[in-house]
């Protein structure tokens, strides 16, 4: 690594996990890190490192600041979202039928372009909304 300017030893001062600092740097370089870092870490501490370097390969670190706005929880798949979202807008309620199929992958299908599927360490799905 190159030699870090003040700025940066002095804000590396301030990291509670230097490593992951150090990681950030490397990856994004030191401007970002100056930008961005202090949310990063965060929001690795609440959810995990995995879920937030996938969603900044996706939507590049800039984003990160949108990250909690724009995600939507883990699911076992997009479907599995689907089904949540539409009960939870009160399109359906829960007295359905039996007898009554729906099709949740197909409505998956239809609400993929404005969500987005981010696989997690745990293998789960982590949906994230496109706009945000």
């Amino acid at each position: 690594m190159t030699t870090m300017t003040e700025e940066t030893k002095e804000l590396l001062e301030d990291v509670i996990n230097e490593e992951l600092a150090l990681e950030f740097i490397e990856e994004h370089g030191e401007d970002k890190f100056a930008e961005y870092y202090e949310k990063y870490e965060a929001l690795v501490e609440e959810y995990c490192q995995g879920l937030v370097d996938g969603y900044i390969e996706d939507y590049f670190v800039d984003a990160v600041e949108y990250f909690e706005d724009s995600y939507q929880g883990e699911y076992e798949d997009g479907a599995e979202f689907a089904e949540q979202l539409i009960l939870d807008c009160g399109y359906i309620n829960n007295n359905i039928p039996s007898w009554v199929e729906i099709d949740w992958a197909a409505t998956w299908e239809n609400l993929s372009y404005d969500y987005h599927e981010i696989i997690t360490p745990s293998n789960r799905v982590a949906i994230f909304s496109n706009n945000y």
